[in-house]
């Protein structure tokens, strides 16, 4: 991958693992570990929390693996690291009128680049994602992947009720 690329696969996950993580969401977005997502738009995370009284449903411990399996990120600190949030996985609940400003994330570790595997629950209508200068429509079931610390990326505006992503991140070493 090179870094101004997004990989995409169609269909990564299940209609069923969709639906799960769907209504994972869905029945927490209200809680207090779901934080703004600091992106000046309409959206709530779980990165930023710190409340260690929720746990993310085993269906997205077993497509981490198989995303970890496929990709061959296995942690190591020579190959690829979990972020410094719940798991390495966050949950991300956007409703009508969400942006996202283009932006780099941060680089957690030194010497390696911070990559997202994003997974799209549902479809809508924009909130589609922006990778530098270009506009990428991504359907439910599809995984996304870039290195989200070396590129510009964000969203335009989602003119649907909601979208529901689940964000995957690794740490990997820039000498891989």
């Amino acid at each position: 991958m090179n870094n101004k690329e997004v990989f995409r696969i169609k269909n990564f996950i299940s209609k069923e693992s969709s639906k799960i993580l769907s209504d994972w969401i869905l029945n927490n977005s209200n809680k207090s570990f779901f934080k703004d997502a600091n992106m000046r738009g309409n959206r709530k995370t779980t990165r930023y929390s710190t409340d260690e009284d929720f746990t993310y449903p085993n269906e997205s411990l077993e497509i981490r693996k198989k995303i970890i399996d496929k990709f061959n990120l296995q942690e190591n600190e020579k190959h690829a690291i979990y972020p410094p949030f719940k798991n390495g996985i966050l949950a991300s609940y956007a409703e009508d009128n969400d942006t996202c400003y283009l932006h780099k994330d941060p680089r957690h570790f030194d010497n390696h680049h911070t990559i997202h595997c994003n997974l799209k629950l549902n479809n809508t209508e924009g909130g589609d994602v922006l990778v530098e200068d270009k506009t990428y429509s991504v359907e439910k079931g599809d995984l996304w992947m870039y290195p989200v610390s070396e590129i510009n990326h964000g969203t335009n505006l989602l003119t649907s009720d909601n979208r529901l992503i689940w964000v995957y991140s690794f740490c990997l070493y820039a000498n891989r």
